[in-house]
């Protein structure tokens, strides 16, 4: 099971305008041309709608299992001037990063899912996702990730 933590440069929105997490998800689900972003929106807002994925220091991680998909997707955007997304410590998020995974893989979902978060939880990590200023940057901040 592979569980790198990979975005490519064409899932990356550097400057998100979204006034509404439902914007900012279907302009992250706009970024995936090989994905009905309809389908998307509708799986990560229900996801939400259980409870919100804003985890807090200024992060969301939707996320959702999705059938007929072969391998797990990830994608993220950054809102420069944040946005409210219900987050448990009611802050607004300026880095969100979407996590699909097919349907049949629970053990991987999580596995992904908490890499992402302990990633995520290291203010240092988030400051260079918010100093970072091109997306083959970006993509290689996130691909240079090493846990265990």
């Amino acid at each position: 099971m592979n569980t790198d933590v990979m975005i490519p440069v064409e899932h990356i929105l550097l400057g998100s305008t979204a006034c509404s997490k439902r914007a900012l998800i279907t302009e992250i689900a706009g970024l995936l041309p090989a994905m009905d972003p309809d389908q998307v929106l509708e799986l990560i807002m229900a996801r939400e709608h259980l409870g919100s994925t804003g985890i807090g220091h200024g992060v969301a991680i939707p996320h959702s299992r999705m059938s007929d998909l072969p391998e797990p997707v990830i994608a993220m955007a950054r809102h420069p001037e944040g946005i409210d997304f219900d987050a448990i410590d009611g802050q607004p998020v300026y880095i969100v990063v979407m996590l699909l995974v097919p349907d049949d893989e629970e053990g991987q979902h999580l596995e992904l899912l908490a890499k992402l978060a302990r990633l995520l939880q290291k203010p240092e990590f988030r400051e260079s996702i918010m100093a970072v200023d091109d997306i083959q940057a970006m993509s290689d901040l996130f691909s240079g990730v090493q846990l265990p």
